[in-house]
């Protein structure tokens, strides 16, 4: 018998429609144990309530504690770990979980739905199914998002759309796989295995980092004003992540990290080809974001700053799969 405990955070998994249409947060995700034990014999379901927060409403504080919550289910020495999570931020929860949970030794699984896990048609029971398959069955041990069938990399996770059934999409990475009729397919090899490690936490973050849109209509001064008393920034610069020629003082005199991604969904950063590059790469407190989206970019380098030690070198550094 292999065992998952399924953490619940609230997210609309955890609502249900009124006669009026309006989803309100009263259902408890728990309620689809049964459901899940007959769909998926051999495999036994602990749920435990963590909070109940629309996702629009977790913040760095709310990862911390999801983080810990993990580290008490892990400690039960389960097969492995769902999260029941809103899918507004899921994707920025993920990404912190993958920085903070070190030396992980089993899938750590978050997965949601788009219709409210309460309501008769929705898809909260095909993805806590295949979420649950996912932490008790893979042979990684990763933190990934599994919804509408693909299993997604956390840190490379993102919501793409709005309110389709299949939301997220992998950045610049191929998903580890799918779960197609309950049989997990693994389309990527590199996932760190299953292991005997004792897990650590890395929970520590400087939350005042700031992620900014060159737009063309940018000024010096607004940048400056965005940058003022931040710990560091990421920068989400046009093209393969371009920085106009008159904004880039204002950067040098910031003097603090700054992480250079683009604004382009797929493809990442890749300066270095035109001459312009040069001064850019050249700016001492730049760093090369590379294929990161800057919403993972953002969250390690809220995570990388308490660190210590060589900032730069740790946000080149491949932690979770994050930089191919």
């Amino acid at each position: 018998m292999r065992k998952v405990i399924v953490l619940t955070t609230g997210g609309t998994i955890g609502h249900r429609s009124e006669k009026s249409g309006v989803a309100v947060m009263d259902f408890d995700p728990a309620g689809l144990a049964k459901v899940m034990e007959r769909a998926l014999p051999g495999i036994e379901l602990e749920f435990r309530d963590v909070m109940r927060k629309g996702s629009m409403d977790i913040g760095p504080d709310d990862w911390i504690v999801i983080a810990t919550a993990v580290a008490d289910a892990v400690a039960s020495d389960p097969d492995g770990v769902v999260i029941a999570h809103g899918t507004d931020t899921m994707h920025y929860t993920a990404a912190a979980l993958a920085f903070m949970l070190r030396d992980l030794p089993v899938p750590v699984v978050m997965t949601g739905s788009m219709i409210p896990g309460g309501d008769p048609n929705s898809d909260s029971i095909p993805n806590l199914g295949d979420a649950i398959t996912v932490a008790a069955r893979a042979e990684f041990a990763e933190v990934c998002v599994v919804f509408a069938g693909a299993i997604i990399r956390g840190c490379r996770a993102r919501k793409a759309h709005s309110h389709a059934i299949d939301a997220f999409i992998s950045i610049n990475a191929p998903s580890i796989g799918a779960v197609e009729g309950g049989r997990i397919v693994i389309g990527d090899t590199s996932a760190k295995s299953r292991s005997t490690s004792a897990l650590r936490l890395v929970t520590a973050l400087d939350t005042n980092v700031v992620l900014i849109k060159l737009t063309p209509n940018m000024t010096p001064a607004a940048l400056a004003r965005q940058l003022q008393g931040a710990s560091g920034a990421v920068l989400e610069g046009t093209g393969v992540g371009h920085i106009r020629t008159d904004l880039q003082p204002t950067l040098v005199a910031f003097g603090k990290p700054v992480v250079i991604t683009t604004q382009t969904v797929q493809g990442g950063e890749k300066l270095g080809a035109y001459d312009a590059d040069v001064a850019i790469l050249a700016m001492p407190n730049v760093i090369p974001g590379g294929d990161m989206s800057s919403d993972t970019a953002l969250v390690k380098l809220m995570w990388a700053l308490p660190q210590g030690g060589d900032v730069k070198a740790l946000m080149r550094t491949n932690i979770a799969g994050e930089i191919g």
